[in-house]
């Protein structure tokens, strides 16, 4: 019996312009009222999860920033990196020619040097909740992910770095312009959300897209696989998805 159904959101959950599905809000109050907990598995912020899931923020999980931060019910989980390694991160990232985002459970930090379009990005598209600096080095706080983006694309920018990091940490491209790093990923995060819930991971399904969702469907009894992710993806055995909405039809009545 499905427990616990975790869904990445761009590129499998949202529509091209970043809009919950219709009738998502109804599907998890049912979910919730048959004992199924459904969870937002995102690299989003939280604040940026509350504001999109408003109406059910009560009766849901979230399993934020790629699993560095976890809120339940009351209940909270968080993986911090440590401050040295954070700042060599942060050097590495700028050094590459690359805008940062620094993130914490309350806010995300955006550098005032940084391009118009890539802060406008954040705030009006993404509404994160932001906090713009001048220094990120004169900070005191604890990240749980530090981000790196580029408008044309961080494959190719952002390969020395998960050479240098990749053995560390999680170095994860999320999507084409984006590569976060976190201590955590979706993997350890579905690992302790269901932990957090007392629910086996046989009874747990997950939906993504992209590689940093690879380590939370290969953990999972229930993975679906978006039918447009990469291609060497698809060839790991998890069950297509074209859309999240009437899978959940289907596992409801599981």
């Amino acid at each position: 019996m499905i427990r616990l159904v975790a869904s990445d959101l761009d590129g499998t959950l949202l529509d091209a312009q970043g809009k919950l599905p219709d009738g998502i809000f109804d599907r998890i109050r049912r979910m919730r009222a048959m004992g199924i907990v459904f969870a937002a598995a995102s690299g989003r912020q939280y604040g940026n999860l509350q504001r999109l899931f408003f109406p059910v923020r009560d009766q849901m999980a979230f399993l934020c920033e790629n699993g560095a931060y976890l809120n339940a019910f009351g209940k909270t989980d968080r993986t911090l990196f440590p401050r040295e390694t954070a700042e060599e991160i942060i050097r590495d990232i700028l050094d590459a020619g690359m805008e940062v985002l620094l993130s914490t459970p309350e806010t995300s930090f955006l550098l005032a040097s940084a391009g118009r379009a890539y802060t406008d990005d954040i705030i009006y598209r993404l509404r994160n909740t932001v906090t713009i600096i001048d220094d990120p080095f004169a900070l005191a706080d604890d990240y749980i992910k530090i981000s790196a983006f580029h408008p044309e694309g961080v494959a190719e920018r952002g390969r020395p770095l998960q050479e240098k990091w990749g053995s560390r940490l999680h170095a994860d491209i999320a999507g084409a312009l984006w590569l976060d790093f976190t201590l955590a990923n979706k993997g350890s995060g579905i690992r302790r959300l269901a932990r957090m819930l007392g629910v086996s991971l046989r009874d747990t399904a997950a939906f993504g897209d992209q590689y940093n969702d690879l380590s939370m469907l290969e953990i999972v009894g229930h993975p679906y696989l978006m039918e447009h992710a990469p291609e060497d993806l698809r060839t790991r055995g998890f069950a297509p998805c074209r859309n999240v909405s009437d899978a959940l039809d289907e596992l409801m009545n599981f």
